[in-house]
């Protein structure tokens, strides 16, 4: 039995008969214990967010557990995140795998919290959803990049509780710096598609080499930069954290 499954926090919440977490997690079989683990963890942190006094974190993890459907795609695009982190068994190479998943999800939601940072309207975002939809009509395109936002954002709820847990202090600093440099990046870019003064164009695509290559150094940083905190895997740092030995975030106080 896994140490998650011995805690009374996870026997208080199922108290609650949650019927998402019951139902659904009998349709994914996860490749280890590890891989469970990392999802039991992930689930507990979303349920967790819906009583944050964030609004929108807790109105989007709210929509993901209380639509069956909505929650059923989370858990297979999430369990498919973290399964190359659940493949590491050392706890550098863990949190290599944990930074490599946040900068799935800050691609993923780039696009739609662009739309909203800037209040793009009209002509301008429809010439934005046909660049990335190129498949889709506009409505579909809409709800589509939607629902990737809204799972995207659920799972970075998820996977930031895991990091805290791995205490990964340069990693979170790191991804902090990618996501800003990032959403720069991506401001440009977009700019550069829907903008038609040409002289504009030239000066803002000179500009995005030196982005890309902040970007750039910025990943290999990650791919590289260990972990300074000596503490131990992720199953380690779960059983310490329910043994009481130390506080771990409110996600895991029971």
């Amino acid at each position: 039995m896994g140490v998650l499954n011995q805690c009374p926090f996870n026997n208080k919440l199922a108290k609650q008969n949650n019927t998402h977490t019951k139902g659904v997690r009998r349709m994914l079989r996860y490749s280890s214990n590890r891989h469970r683990q990392l999802m039991t963890a992930s689930e507990y942190a979303l349920q967790d967010a819906t009583e944050s006094s964030e609004p929108r974190q807790s109105r989007i993890a709210s929509t993901i557990i209380d639509d069956d459907k909505k929650y059923r795609e989370w858990e297979l695009r999430h369990a498919n995140l973290l399964r190359p982190v659940a493949e590491q068994s050392a706890r550098k190479y863990q949190v290599l795998a944990l930074r490599h998943a946040d900068v799935q999800l800050i691609h993923r939601r780039a696009l739609f919290k662009y739309l909203q940072t800037h209040e793009v309207r009209g002509v301008c975002r429809r010439r934005l959803f046909r660049l990335f939809h190129t498949t889709l009509d506009h409505e579909e395109a809409i709800l589509a990049e939607h629902r990737q936002y809204m799972l995207a954002y659920s799972s970075g709820i998820s996977t930031n509780h895991i990091v805290d847990v791995m205490q990964d202090s340069t990693g979170t600093r790191l991804v902090e710096q990618y996501e800003k440099t990032f959403a720069r990046y991506f401001e440009m870019k977009c700019f550069i598609a829907t903008a038609r003064d040409s002289d504009c164009i030239k000066i803002v695509r000179s500009s995005l080499r030196d982005v890309q290559g902040r970007l750039m150094r910025l990943r290999r940083r990650m791919e590289t930069e260990l972990p300074t905190e000596r503490t131990g895997s992720f199953d380690q740092q779960e059983l310490l954290a329910r043994s009481g030995r130390y506080e771990i975030q409110n996600y895991l106080n029971v």
